[in-house]
């Protein structure tokens, strides 16, 4: 049976299927056919989609609302403007109690 190797670092195609893993970064070129099937097979694609799920309107908002809150309370901080972080923070702990119901975070 032909078993393809990566020329780079001598791993075979053989190992990457027992072990799951690459012996280099040339690996996924030589591999390139074998783990794209593989990453079908495992994900709906072969290509990576980010680490935030496609979000509606309304989660994307609340998403940004968040991450907007976390810098604005970083400055009050630096700032040292500490009623404002208190102000802040509380905002904070009911905006991520609804994005964790959500599964956003």
């Amino acid at each position: 049976m032909y078993d393809k190797i990566c020329r780079s670092c001598g791993t075979y195609l053989s190992d990457y299927f027992r072990t799951g893993m690459l012996g280099c970064p040339h690996c996924y070129a030589a591999f390139r056919v074998e783990i794209s099937k593989t990453l079908k097979k495992i994900q709906k694609s072969a290509h990576h989609e980010g680490k935030i799920p496609t979000l509606n309107s309304v989660d994307r908002e609340l998403y940004a609302e968040y991450k907007r809150l976390l810098a604005e309370k970083e400055t009050a901080v630096l700032e040292s403007r500490f009623s404002d972080v208190k102000k802040i923070s509380d905002e904070l702990i009911d905006l991520k109690s609804e994005l964790e119901r959500r599964g956003l975070i």
